[in-house]
């Protein structure tokens, strides 16, 4: 579906950016007002937007894979963080020099978005795309699949796993709160074992952090940095529901990093064993299931920020 043209293209080539854009129709109405929002202020800034939609999981992946700088300047991600997984995975997968990734956020927790300060508005989220500059990140990879912003194993991927996504369609983030609180009540917080860079550890959930916010605008990491070649891990040492709600409440007020009961490590390559075939997510959704091995990319990823 063709949605732009080049008859507006200003002649030194400012805004004249070629923009691929990858969105899932399923999204709802809301999200697509917002999409067509997004494009319509693209046009106005010059740009010239091809709009192709996907019809099933990994077809965006599969999309992206495909796209190189003959096709596009910038491809942009159009949902949640799980979609602009998909298309990073695409590019990473890209035998040739990839576009730049573009994100056009549409999702529940919008965490890339938040990382690097792109306001949700439509016409924020195209000057960005029309005119920011591209920067070299260093995604992780968990059992050789890649992903952006982090990796949980334990009591996060579990609530993961068990959202009720019709309740997530209708609520949001609410439906994550609710998960969160039932969950607490019945997980049974098996220990797991960590290896970070040789050094060991016992904990009851790992966050590996490749930025520094989870959740959405919440601050876990404060250290890590996309565009550094490493992770912060967060290891929660202790389980139980009182536990949780501990820690959310700590999250959420910008306390966590300080909290007695949870540590957090810098390292690069990092092994988590537990009960085998416990879920595993990243940039929420599940990806895999423990045993993992997560290791900084060789390859790095452009990525446009404001």
């Amino acid at each position: 579906m063709h949605m732009g043209s080049n008859d507006n293209v200003s002649a030194d080539g400012a805004g004249a950016r070629r923009v691929a854009v990858l969105y899932n129709p399923a999204a709802g109405q809301w999200r697509r007002r917002r999409l067509e929002a997004t494009i319509k202020a693209l046009k106005e800034l010059g740009c010239n937007v091809t709009l192709r939609e996907t019809t099933r999981p990994g077809d965006a992946e599969a999309m992206a894979s495909r796209l190189s700088l003959a096709d596009c300047d910038v491809v942009g991600a159009a949902g949640g963080d799980g979609t602009i997984n998909e298309v990073a995975n695409g590019l990473m997968a890209a035998r040739r020099p990839a576009p730049p990734l573009a994100i056009i956020p549409l999702g529940t927790a919008n965490v890339l978005a938040q990382e690097i300060g792109l306001r949700g508005k439509p016409d924020d989220v195209a000057r960005t795309i029309a005119r920011g500059s591209p920067i070299a990140i260093h995604p992780g990879q968990v059992n050789g699949r890649y992903f952006l912003m982090m990796v949980g194993a334990g009591f996060d991927a579990h609530v993961v796993a068990n959202v009720d996504l019709a309740l997530k369609r209708r609520a949001g983030k609410l439906a994550y709160v609710a998960g969160t609180l039932s969950q607490a009540l019945r997980y049974g917080f098996p220990p797991c074992r960590v290896v970070i860079d040789g050094r060991e550890f016992r904990t009851r959930s790992a966050v590996v952090c490749n930025g520094r916010h989870y959740g959405g605008p919440f601050i876990a990491a404060p250290k890590a940095d996309l565009a550094a070649p490493g992770f912060e891990i967060c290891l929660f040492e202790r389980g139980g529901w009182l536990q949780v709600i501990r820690y959310g409440f700590a999250l959420v007020t910008g306390r966590l990093p300080t909290l007695p009961g949870l540590s957090i490590e810098s390292g690069r390559s990092i092994r988590i064993d537990g009960e085998a075939g416990l879920p595993v997510q990243g940039d929420g959704d599940i990806v895999t299931r423990l045993p993992v091995d997560i290791v900084v990319s060789e390859r790095q990823l452009e990525l446009i920020v404001p």
